[in-house]
């Protein structure tokens, strides 16, 4: 029991339960609104499809032992987005942790130092990717596994008992080959490893003593690079032109000067957007989505968090513990760790870019926190030091609750986005190709037909290996102009996913914005809102209804990953009357109109209102065409196509001479 005690009253104990309690208020607020995202839609929908096996071959074409963390992944958490954030919280939480015991261990007398070190590491703005945890898996287990595998070949440089000393070996040797082989440009983190080693050997007798140990405890871990870059580089054939190293070398061969200038000169702007513009540069990208509430909400999180901090750094110090982290040896790591963790990236043709390739910071990242670290050490008014310190996090803490409700929005509305396409459409014929005009970025297909598939054809449709039954098509210039030209068929095998969209079966589906709701363009009778995207409108005379299965019943979308179903507001309505006005049932629209009307309701899109007029008109109600002609008018590209729908429908003459008197005016 006294030991029990002991532990829980330990510095080792209570530091890291203060930085649990930071890492916490940094990166958990949002944690039960994230969702899918990006490639999360592919990873999900594949393994539901054809179980967590068929992570073997997605990943085999560039990092295959991927599949070493996804399928256990997938058979522990399954579909559920909640699990895979909080382990990548976890993994994160471990990463910090790690390299703490790291800096204790090799700056032992320097509590601040490491503390610094660590929190500016595990909380660093610069890397953004964190909610998305599905397909970040691999990344943030792989950083916690290298920090701890560094973490046991000091401990086992540290320890006298030859079998603990193995076993540490060893597991710090099977720990680094596993960190390698999730992704392979953190080998730039194995300069801390050796950093380490020249730290501590460095503290010993002569210099041939130094280097003789040095040496010996180098020779002990070299295995760990070196027998993964065998691996990588004499046996592994990448599919990937990213991850191929002999690709992007021939480039190096065949200009080698501007290869080299060119590398440079990425390699200066990368090292600066990675230890200053991290600080300011994604919360200003992010802060123009907050208002003032949020502000407050983020502001107050933070101060929750600069508490934490404060309290940790308040703590006794031991005896012989500095003040501060002079040295040269926090330098070092610092610039090693940026200059190494950058190279691999760039030598691969990619650069740091907080938008999308915010990931490409991580392993530099740490070398930042050491270069902050070492840079506050050379101030000596200790509250001046603090409150620098305090600035950084600060500015951490609001970037990820920034980032954090980012993504948490995205994910709402693209969720919303979906309840609205479940509400208008019951179900998809089989090899219709989508194109979105989506509330949310979209870089790849399979954000479209991701989540049409796992709402209306879960399974893969083919027995063999995973087929979605459904397609998409980019939103951009080169799907305007393949469906312009009615081109055919178009195969796409991406990590063993086979796809097969057609520009001449395309639904689009449009929310032109964030007011409006989700409308499927008619091609026969465009009704486009005067805030549509003129890419849309270029095709908008293709995308063909008949797709749209309208003797089926209507989806119910799987609580994972849609969550339950939104109000029923003005979108509902809509989207129903829509419904029902291409099944040319008039009185269930005018019905639906009348429900809207009477609790008040009112699009935010006033093209929304024709399958409104449209039903009244019909059914012969003046007085409702009448009061719509008011909302819609003011909008003088939505009256003028309600002039031009309405006067091709089979009215009455009294109807066709009061709808051309209310929309067709010039």
């Amino acid at each position: 029991m006294e030991k029990v005690k002991a532990f829980f009253r330990s510095e080792g104990f209570i530091l890291s339960a203060l930085v649990l309690a930071a890492a916490g208020l940094v990166y958990l607020p949002f944690v039960f609104r994230f969702g899918y995202y990006y490639d999360d839609w592919y990873l999900m929908y594949a393994a539901g499809a054809k179980g967590a096996g068929v992570f073997r071959e997605i990943f085999s074409v560039d990092r295959p032992l991927r599949a070493l963390v996804m399928i256990p992944a997938y058979i522990l958490f399954g579909n559920n987005p909640i699990f895979y954030n909080l382990s990548a919280f976890v993994f994160r939480l471990l990463s910090g942790l790690s390299l703490l015991w790291i800096l204790r261990q090799v700056f032992p007398n320097q509590r601040w130092a490491a503390l610094s070190a660590s929190l500016l590491f595990l909380t660093y703005p610069g890397f953004l990717s964190q909610p998305n945890a599905i397909d970040y898996q691999s990344h943030l287990s792989g950083l916690a596994a290298g920090m701890l595998s560094i973490a046991l070949t000091v401990k086992a440089i540290q320890t006298e008992n030859s079998k603990r000393r193995a076993a540490l070996f060893i597991s710090s040797t099977l720990l680094g080959w596993f960190y390698l082989t999730q992704i392979e440009w953190y080998i730039g983190l194995e300069f801390l490893r050796f950093g380490c080693i020249f730290i501590l050997a460095s503290d010993l007798g002569s210099l041939k003593i130094k280097t003789i140990q040095f040496l010996r405890w180098s020779l002990a871990v070299i295995w760990i690079p070196a027998v993964f870059l065998v691996w990588r580089i004499f046996f592994f054939e990448s599919e990937r032109g990213a991850t191929d190293l002999n690709m992007q070398f021939d480039g190096a061969l065949s200009s080698p000067l501007d290869f080299l200038r060119g590398w440079l000169l990425t390699l200066l702007d990368d090292s600066a957007e990675t230890l200053f513009s991290a600080w300011f540069v994604p919360l200003q990208r992010l802060s123009y989505r907050m208002d003032n509430a949020d502000w407050l909400a983020g502001l107050a999180i933070s101060t929750l968090t600069l508490a934490v901090v404060w309290l940790a750094f308040s703590l006794p110090p031991k005896s012989g513990d500095g003040e501060s982290g002079r040295g040269a040896g926090m330098i070092l790591l610092g610039l090693g760790l940026i200059l190494f963790g950058l190279l691999p990236v760039i030598l691969v043709g990619r650069e740091v870019d907080f938008k999308s390739f915010s990931r490409y910071t991580m392993i530099a990242s740490a070398g930042a926190a050491f270069l902050w670290t070492a840079a506050l050490g050379f101030i000596g008014n200790a509250r001046l030091r603090t409150a620098l310190l305090s600035l950084l996090i600060l500015s951490a803490s609001l970037t990820h609750y920034a980032n954090g409700l980012a993504y948490a929005r995205d994910f709402e509305a693209v969720k919303n986005f979906w309840w609205q396409v479940s509400w208008r459409i019951p179900q998809m014929e089989d090899g219709t190709t989508l194109v979105a005009n989506y509330p949310a970025l979209v870089e790849e297909d399979y954000f479209i037909w991701g989540p049409a598939n796992l709402i209306y054809h879960p399974q893969s449709a083919h027995k063999d290996y995973v087929q979605p039954a459904i397609y998409a098509a980019l939103l951009n210039e080169e799907t305007i102009a393949s469906v312009q030209v009615k081109e055919p068929q178009d195969f796409s095998n991406r990590r063993g996913i086979r796809t097969y969209k057609n520009y001449r079966n395309i639904l689009i589906l449009s929310q032109p914005t964030s007011a409006s709701c989700v409308q499927i363009i008619d091609g026969n009778q465009a009704e486009l809102s005067s805030a549509e995207d003129a890419r849309v409108a270029a095709i908008a005379s293709f995308s063909e209804t008949e797709h749209i299965l309208m003797g089926e019943s209507f989806q119910t979308l799987p609580a994972i990953p849609f969550g339950a179903e939104p109000a029923r507001g003005w979108c509902y309505f809509y989207e129903k009357a829509s419904f029902a006005r291409q099944a040319g049932d008039w009185q269930s629209a005018a019905r639906l109109g009348d429900e809207a009307l009477a609790l008040g309701l009112s699009a935010g899109d006033e093209i929304e209102w024709m399958p409104f007029l449209a039903a009244y008109a019909m059914l012969e109600d003046s007085a409702h065409v009448a009061e719509l002609a008011a909302f819609v008018n003011p909008n003088l590209i939505a009256a003028h196509q309600a002039c031009q729908t309405l006067t091709t429908l089979p009215l009455s003459n009294g109807m066709m001479a009061q709808t051309s008197q209310l929309f067709c005016f010039k």
